[in-house]
């Protein structure tokens, strides 16, 4: 049977997980998942349990059986709040609630030190153990142990459809009925390799595939025989995706596929000049989850392929690849009537020719040199237009404007010449306007160029610009983008001079003017205004260098720029940069928007963004002003300064499984909480933190940090998070997968309930949430008896005072010469408060001179190791001392820290969220939340209302 190979490196762009990571060994032999959802990962130095964010590494220790057995990890299984690991000595179950390693005194003495190098659970509660010399099956609730099938070495186990076995041995595959303990049949196709990961697959398709050495077979269930249908190297684990695609790992080999439809098995190799090709040829074990996610274990780490992190498609400058942009650096992009896209770059054009769809582009160098301009090979080109008469204009930034005519074989270059006052106003030429009369306009960096058409092959140009004696004219002469709107009317956006409306009446062209106004909140947010669109609903928009985006209203008073006035939407609305660079219009009608940090999708009925990054696939580096194109099958295209990204939304695969929300662990003052630790003489938690567990918080420890996940793995830092301690808040607060976490302080004596619920990457909610109650218990002087006490032994204090004075004044009258000594109250001990004191002085030396609170990864540990002390002395000193916990005192003086620069003109070309950034927050959503507390006005809002 004749099988074709192809190879689909660019269907599959992997990431990559290694111990830099947090995982315990890059040589990752099993992974599997349990069934609260943690995914689990047997190396050959450890087991490793990840959540998403962290791992929890599992170790042996020496002389401690309450760790695992041993550190080489050569399988894994599964049953209900069971872990089953197969090291090469032996066989440890963990628990996977409490993650106790749990006794089975009667399994070692069956297996004993052995390597376990198989395990399967069959589904109906029991697990399959096989060593080299012994198989068992052990029952997953009792851990009854009854050996089976002595004789044979078992290599692989699956389930049939009909309750039956596959059992790969080193005497054939066999057909084991395991009620009656008995072979149905043994299928001589080869011994099965117990050191090989030979592997047994069934499906719900009731296929059976097997690997064997180097060769994979399918069951014939007509025939009763198994075909082999595809030979590599060494061969063994076997995976299935939602689509019925099939993946085979190979140790030499890479990583295959084969696809249902087609029959066709692909190669997907390491490659090391492809950083998300997959790590190594080497490959132990692949596994797909139930999100589609398809994990790799390999020789030199983990890899994973995540659909939603690989949307956006790129395309970039290889230097050593000819099929690939000259340049990295994207001004522009045209697409002619024959879908050849035209690309602008830094250094010329190339044309991209896509073969399939938007699939194995063809890139071109184009020679501009046999239409005589050599210039063009390498100039710094920033617009392409093709008109209506079929005349190609080629804009460069500081080279004039080309006109390419092939039919009427004119070519034309036009430069600024002072001595002409009828040549184009300025060499830099930045947009191109063919307006609804067929008239062409230019924006250059000297003004407004119209063309003059005085016959086919003579032009000349009327410039509009800036002039001191005109108030109606251009207030600024740098122009980067001339628009039409559908009603006919020309916009002129400057770098500088605001935005201006074209007016035009007889012969006489004038300018209404728009420029931001501080004090008018409904002006442009900014002067500096690159890009001009408008949507299928005729709203335009404009976007600037850094106020966001714009929307034109038209219902303002009349009398008042002809009643147009502006809506704006920044950083503080969810926008995920100020400079905005390119604007498009999906089929679904949300605008997409680059900016410098990469793609804001803006639902504007909703009035939401959706953020999207280079963990998402875009490219790193900004996008370029109007580098921008959308095809008719609603493919967009933006250029930056790194290339093309280029996606179809309607071709998103969404992630609609609802997220299951898990607690991970408790922490107090930066230190998890064990299960049973004793803290105040108080044991604050005494079971696993799940949903409905309790924590007793004593009055002088009243304060907790949470951690969470949801354990959707399909981009877990685009997970949403909605928590509340009901009994304090009053609405729900947010975080996301940057910060999966929730933190409280001070905390009066009562009791809470911490509510949690989570969103998946595309914001699917699962509305259930999951709850801890919290329990603080009040000090011995918050009791309202001895606060009654307290009060009642004062005023007798006071009164007792009081006599005693009258008392010793009298005395003091007649006996004047002979005072007795004061007798003193014992105080604190006044060297201890001393060094308080001291501590406190040097803390707030350290925040005032080295700023440390600047370093976004700064914990209690670390701050407390700067001082030396330790973490709890700390925590007093901050609580009883300042008045604050670790987080609202470093957040402080980051606060103040971004106050001084919003104020600052030095750092008025950086935008606010990246100096939140550089001032400590690792978190924009944190920084706009905390600012706003503690300022009561958003960033954005507190450096306006500086600068006015």
């Amino acid at each position: 049977m004749k099988i074709l190979n192809v190879g689909w490196s660019q269907e599959y762009k992997f990431q990559h997980i290694t111990t830099v990571d947090g995982l315990s060994h890059n040589e990752v032999r099993k992974i599997v998942k349990d069934n609260q959802g943690f995914l689990w990962f047997g190396t050959q130095n450890g087991l490793n349990r990840y959540d998403g964010y962290r791992f929890n590494v599992f170790k042996n220790i020496t002389n401690d059986s309450k760790s695992i057995i041993g550190d080489k990890i050569y399988s894994l299984a599964v049953s209900d709040n069971k872990l089953w690991v197969g090291t090469i000595t032996g066989l440890s179950i963990i628990n996977t609630v409490t993650l106790d390693v749990i006794p089975t005194p009667n399994i070692h003495n069956s297996i004993g030190t052995n390597g376990v190098l198989q395990l399967f659970n069959d589904g109906s509660n029991k697990v399959w153990v096989s060593t080299e010399n012994e198989n068992f099956i052990i029952d997953a609730e009792s851990l009854e142990v009854e050996r089976v099938l002595k004789g044979y070495k078992i290599a692989s186990v699956a389930k049939s459809l009909d309750n039956n076995y596959w059992v790969g041995t080193d005497k054939g595959l066999l057909r084991f009925q395991n009620n009656s303990n008995t072979i149905i049949k043994n299928y001589e196709i080869g011994s099965f390799n117990v050191y090989s990961l030979d592997e047994i697959f069934t499906n719900s398709y009731g296929e059976v595939w097997l690997t064997i050495s180097d060769k994979i077979y399918r069951y014939q269930s007509e025939r009763d025989r198994f075909i082999e249908v595809y030979s590599s190297k060494s061969l063994n684990a076997i995976s299935e995706d939602k689509e019925g695609g099939i993946f085979f790992g190979s140790y030499g080999n890479g990583l295959l596929k084969y696809k249902r439809d087609t029959g066709i098995f692909g190669s997907l190799l390491a490659n090391p000049e492809n950083h998300l090709s997959i790590s190594s040829n080497d490959i132990y074990d692949v596994y797909v989850d139930d999100e589609n996610i398809i994990w790799v274990g390999t020789q030199e780490g983990l890899d994973y392929y995540d659909f939603s992190r690989h949307r956006f498609n790129s395309l970039v400058h290889l230097p050593e690849n000819s099929n690939s942009l000259r340049s990295s650096f994207v001004q522009t992009i045209f697409q002619d009537t024959d879908g050849l896209f035209w690309i602008g770059t830094r250094e010329g054009i190339d044309l991209v020719d896509f073969e399939n769809g938007n699939s194995n582009p063809k890139i071109t160098h184009m020679d501009m040199g046999s239409k005589g301009f050599d210039s063009l090979n390498s100039d710094y080109v920033t617009c392409i237009h093709k008109d209506s008469k079929e005349r190609m204009w080629i804009a460069t930034m500081s080279n004039g404007l080309y006109l390419i005519d092939e039919k009427r074989n004119i070519f034309r270059h036009f430069l600024q010449d002072n001595s002409v006052k009828t040549s184009i106003a300025a060499s830099s030429v930045r947009s191109i306007l063919e307006d609804h009369l067929g008239r062409m306009w230019f924006g250059t960096g000297g003004g407004l160029s119209l063309l003059i058409e005085h016959d086919e092959k003579n032009y000349s140009f009327e410039n509009l610009g800036y002039s001191k004696l005109n108030t109606n004219s251009l207030p600024f002469n740098d122009i980067y983008s001339v628009f039409e709107d559908s009603q006919n009317r020309i916009w002129v956006g400057m770098n500088g001079g605001g935005l201006n409306l074209l007016q035009e009446k007889g012969g006489s062209k004038y300018f209404l003017r728009f420029n931001h106004n501080p004090s008018d909140p409904k002006s442009i947010s900014n002067d500096e205004v690159f890009v001009i669109y408008e949507d299928l609903k005729k709203r335009v928009w404009f976007g600037t260098s850094a106020g966001g985006l714009n929307l034109l209203k038209e219902d303002g008073r009349s009398d008042i720029n002809d009643g147009y006035y502006f809506q704006s939407y920044t950083e503080s609305d969810g926008l995920s940069d100020n400079e905005v660079n390119a604007i498009l219009e999906d089929h679904q009608g949300d605008l997409w928007i680059a900016t410098n940090t990469g793609f804001s999708e803006f639902n504007v009925n909703m009035e939401t963004f959706t953020n999207y990054s280079t963990y998402d696939g875009v490219l790193k580096g900004k996008f370029r002003k109007n580098a921008k194109w959308k095809t008719e099958d609603g493919t967009l295209f933006f250029g930056g300064a790194s290339g093309i990204n280029y996606f179809n939304p309607n071709s998103f695969r969404l992630n609609n499984l609802k997220p299951d929300p898990v607690f991970l662990d408790l922490l107090i003052d930066g230190k998890v909480i064990d299960i049973g630790q004793l803290l105040d003489d108080s044991v604050i938690i005494n079971e696993p933190l799940n949903s409905g567990s309790v924590v007793r918080l004593p009055g002088n420890d009243n304060r907790f940090e949470i951690e969470f996940a949801s354990l959707s793995f399909t981009s877990p830092f685009r997970n949403q998070y909605a928590f509340k301690l009901e009994g304090l808040d009053k609405d729900w607060r947010y975080t996301t997968g940057k910060d999966p976490s929730a933190r409280y302080s001070r905390l009066k004596a009562g009791k809470y309930r911490f509510y949690l619920k989570a969103a998946n990457n595309d914001g699917v909610w699962n509305e259930n949430p999951i709850y801890l109650d919290i329990l603080v218990r009040a000090n011995f002087t918050d009791k309202n008896i001895v606060k009654i006490g307290i009060v009642f032994l004062l005023l007798l204090t006071l009164s007792f005072g009081v006599l005693a004075f009258k008392k010793f004044k009298s005395r003091g009258l007649t006996n004047k010469g002979n005072p007795k000594a004061k007798k003193s109250h014992k105080p604190i001990d006044p060297n201890l408060e001393g060094e308080n004191i001291e501590k406190i002085k040097e803390l707030n030396l350290l925040m005032e001179t080295d700023k440390i609170y600047l370093d976004s990864e700064l914990g209690l540990s670390q701050l407390a190791e700067k001082i030396e002390v330790s973490t709890n002395h700390l925590s007093m000193l901050l609580n009883d001392y300042i008045g604050k916990n670790f987080y609202d005192y470093i957040n402080h003086y980051r606060v103040e820290e971004v106050k001084k620069r919003l104020k600052d003109p030095y750092y008025q070309k950086q935008t606010i969220s990246s100096i939140g950034g550089d001032c400590g927050f690792n978190s924009k959503s944190a920084f706009n939340r905390i600012f706003k507390n503690l300022t009561g006005k958003t960033p954005s809002a507190y450096q306006n209302m500086s600068l006015d």
